[in-house]
């Protein structure tokens, strides 16, 4: 009985183990499942969030390419209508010549007209003298018996009154062909000036679309950007992209020789580059973390944009956040900066006198309001125009 009651334990314990590993199996392969489950879930949420960033970066990168491509096309619509404005105002010049022209053309004949009049008055004297003189038997009498002296001094003197006519004659008959000449060149220009207005209408109408297109492009960028940050940005990589061109034209204005007119002793005998009103001045904040380096003056399109002391050009071209920029190296380190302009009527090379006008103001380079962004520097450093510039 104690040998079969020590036994039965051991008939018990074989069955207990092996439920034991299978509840330890089926636990372990629960876990196994729950760990697999969640590394998919995991997996699953990383692609997922890669695929976010993913979208994203490209996000951002297409709209910094479409801003470089707003930019880019903002270049070209500034330039198209720089163009345009200086090809309406050479086909203004040209007419207001062409005019000129026809008005002298018109004076011209009225001269050869009243000169035609004086000659025909002559001509039809002489013939109602010599008439009078043959119907009323004057000339046989002139001519007839007497002194042979007498007769040939009457004769010679009727020869070269004869000869006189023939002269107002031939005179009067250059007069008609010059008078159709004066007529035909009235004509043709009276035609080249009916082209011109043709033509200066299409240039009106193509800165007008031009205008239209510039518009909708700073539409498109004002509205890419829309917080403080990203404005703040821009305002930055403009203003380095600014100041690496200005110390770069600095090195190469400091290599040219000195001015006959030192810009030092212009100090406070400045006129202002345009008329209008400074709205933004040196130093006054720009933003929250920007100050202004220049002026910017309120000034309609197309005011004439005047150097202020004389100087080469250095710089005439479009910048992005300037937009149409002229930059005038004055000597011994000192510069001039003109942006924003409308059109620029002076190249790279040329040399001008203060009081020459080189811009016309304008809002290019994505300006809200139309005038003229002004510095002055002195060895790359901004300085305060109010020092320079009399008022």
């Amino acid at each position: 009985m104690i040998a079969m009651m020590v036994a039965r334990p051991c008939t018990f314990r074989l069955p207990f183990n092996a439920l034991l590993l299978t509840i330890t199996l089926t636990l372990n392969d629960a876990a196994r499942a729950q760990f697999n489950d969640d590394a998919a879930r995991t997996a699953a949420e990383l692609t997922s969030l890669t695929a976010e960033i993913a979208a994203i970066q490209a996000l951002i990168e297409a709209s910094e390419q479409e801003r470089d491509s707003l930019q880019g096309a903002l270049r070209e619509i500034d330039i198209q209508i720089s163009e345009s404005d200086l090809q309406l105002d050479l086909l203004t010049n040209e007419r207001a010549a062409l005019q000129r022209q026809l008005n002298d053309l018109d004076a011209k004949g009225l001269d050869i007209r009243a000169a035609q009049k004086k000659r025909a008055e002559i001509i039809d004297a002489s013939i109602q003298q010599l008439w009078l003189l043959d119907q009323g038997g004057g000339l046989s009498i002139w001519l007839g018996d007497q002194n042979p002296q007498l007769i040939t001094r009457n004769l010679a003197f009727l020869q070269a009154t004869i000869a006189d006519q023939q002269i107002v004659i031939k005179e009067y008959e250059e007069g008609l062909a010059e008078l159709a000449r004066n007529r035909d060149s009235i004509a043709t220009t009276q035609e080249t000036l009916q082209a011109q207005a043709e033509k200066q209408a299409q240039l009106r109408q193509r800165l007008a679309d031009h205008r239209e297109n510039q518009r909708q492009i700073l539409s498109q960028i004002y509205a890419q950007v829309k917080t403080e940050e990203e404005r703040l940005a821009a305002l930055s990589a403009d203003r380095d992209r600014l100041n690496t061109l200005l110390i770069e034209l600095s090195e190469l204005a400091a290599r040219a020789p000195a001015s006959a007119q030192p810009f030092e002793i212009s100090k406070g005998a400045l006129q202002m580059p345009v008329a209008g009103e400074i709205t933004n001045r040196f130093g006054s904040r720009r933003n929250t973390d920007m100050l202004w380096r220049g002026w910017l003056i309120n000034a309609s399109v197309g005011s004439p944009v005047r150097a202020i002391h004389p100087g080469q050009v250095i710089f005439s071209d479009w910048l992005r956040g300037q937009g149409l920029l002229v930059v005038i190296d004055h000597g011994e380190g000192w510069l001039s900066l003109y942006a924003r302009n409308h059109s620029l009527l002076r190249r790279v090379g040329e040399r001008v006198s203060a009081s020459d006008v080189i811009a016309r103001a304008g809002n290019s380079g994505g300006g809200e309001q139309p005038g003229l962004y002004f510095e002055i520097r002195q060895q790359g450093q901004p300085v305060d125009p109010a020092e320079w510039i009399r008022r």
